[in-house]
């Protein structure tokens, strides 16, 4: 029986990912290999490439991934639909900024890696020497690729190629590759055109579910109900497919021109929602080195699509959302993300945190999350910590704060708050009011004395 398997070939511009690809093709796809007439233009891939070959019982689909650092965005969404990962690395050039970049995407998703140092006919043996010892020293410093193989090649003489072959099929027997096919079908759309007799084909690689001939299907974010009136996989017509197969539809019921990269096409009792504000459990990255604050503008990948967002980070603490100033290289949280467009999206999709408005000599991966919710700022209720500081005060018999109010209307708002002295780690409450002058009577679980430092925390609304 053969299986269907995604293998994401990645790496810097120029490494020699393309002319791989190229090598290892038997069958190739739309907007393959470089055929977009950008890509032409340009000389570089400037979108994810498809195409297939055989090897053993796997039909494997190529997915062609740019290097370059303004499209990036294109190798998240690439992320999203592979198995298995090649990473390309130049012998004589060594890894670079986007190789790192790609290396810590599949790190974070856990995608199982085969690191390719390619070229290593133009370059000399401690080149290649270096450059191996370079990438194993990376991979130690990952999270899940440490044990990654690395397999020294040049794809444009075509050495070493039958033993990256052996390497791949070697993996793929070791990994189980668990598909989910009774969920509800979810199918994000790279590539829409119409094709004359036959009206608008989209493409995209299955990500759940089963489709048929004849099923009726919706396009999300528009809404729009669609009918599927043929299927092809690898060129050849199928009634049906199921989830890992990279396949083609044609859609009766859309016009290939609304069509656009973050478009899913999914079935009718999807759980997707189009919305446009994300609460997400977030980690960035310990390589990150700027921090993330409260309103600041960063990049969200959900799917194949890249929205522009606002970060406002919190954390939860005693059933409080409480606001935080600042989160760091290695640090957890939760978020919300205000988009600037729509998405389609579902509760417990993996995301990708980015800053491409940095320079591309800068790591611009900040972190990754889960999603949790959809709820808006409004309704999460976040608030902020407001601290003031007072002084014991002995008279006689009482033991008063002063300091924390100027009036005695004030001080009464403050009855039944919690304080304490940090220095002493002792807690107290605040049990009512002593004077016309904001004098407060509190009670402590410990023994504090005159001029006693004390530290009032009340929770407001934030903005």
């Amino acid at each position: 029986m053969i299986k269907n398997v995604n293998i994401g070939i990645f790496g810097h511009i120029d490494h020699g990912k393309t002319t791989l690809a190229k090598v290892l093709t038997e069958v190739p796809s739309t907007s393959s290999l470089d055929r977009l007439p950008e890509s032409k233009r340009r000389g570089i891939t400037i979108d994810l490439g498809f195409s297939f070959f055989r090897l053993g019982d796997y039909l494997i689909t190529l997915v062609d991934a740019p290097g370059h650092a303004d499209l990036i965005r294109a190798v998240v969404g690439a992320v999203e639909i592979i198995d298995l990962a090649l990473l390309v690395v130049d012998a004589k050039e060594g890894p670079k900024t986007q190789t790192g970049e790609h290396l810590l995407i599949l790190d974070f998703f856990n995608i199982p890696t085969i690191v390719v140092i390619n070229k290593v006919d133009i370059a000399s043996q401690e080149e290649v020497e270096r450059t191996e010892r370079f990438m194993r020293a990376i991979l130690n410093s990952t999270e899940n690729l440490k044990d990654s193989k690395i397999v020294k090649i040049s794809a444009k003489e075509g050495i070493g190629i039958e033993e990256l072959k052996d390497t791949i099929r070697e993996m793929l027997e070791n990994m189980e590759i668990v598909r989910n096919t009774e969920d509800f079908f979810k199918m994000p759309i790279d590539h829409a055109f119409p094709i004359k007799g036959i009206g608008t084909v989209v493409t995209g690689t299955v990500l759940k579910g089963r489709v048929k001939v004849g099923d009726e299907l919706k396009v999300l974010p528009m809404d729009t109900t669609v009918k599927v009136k043929s299927i092809q996989r690898c060129k050849e017509d199928v009634e049906e497919a199921s989830a890992g197969d990279r396949i083609g539809m044609a859609l009766q019921g859309v016009d290939a021109k609304e069509l656009f990269r973050g478009c899913v096409l999914t079935s009718l009792d999807t759980r997707l929602k189009v919305v446009d504000s994300v609460v997400a459990r977030v980690e960035v990255s310990p390589l990150f080195k700027y921090p993330l604050k409260p309103r600041m503008r960063v990049h969200l990948n959900i799917g194949m699509l890249v929205v522009p967002a606002r970060i406002i980070p919190f954390k939860r603490m005693e059933m409080e959302n409480i606001i935080l100033r600042e989160v760091k290289g290695g640090e957890k949280c939760y978020c919300v993300f205000q988009l600037e467009e729509r998405a389609v999206a579902e509760v417990g999709e993996n995301i990708l945190i980015t800053r491409l408005d940095l320079p591309p000599t800068t790591l611009r991966i900040c972190g990754k999350g889960e999603i949790v919710d959809f709820k808006e700022v409004e309704e999460l209720n976040i608030k902020r910590v407001v601290s003031k500081v007072g002084r014991i005060k002995i008279d006689k018999s009482r033991v008063l704060v002063v300091g924390l109010a100027n009036s005695k209307e004030e001080a009464e708002r403050l009855i039944g708050q919690e304080i304490e002295v940090p220095e002493k780690n002792i807690r107290g409450q605040l049990k009512g009011t002593f004077g016309t002058k904001g004098y407060l009577v509190a009670e402590f679980n410990g023994k504090v004395e005159n001029g006693d430092e004390v530290l009032l925390r009340r929770l407001i609304r934030w903005r």
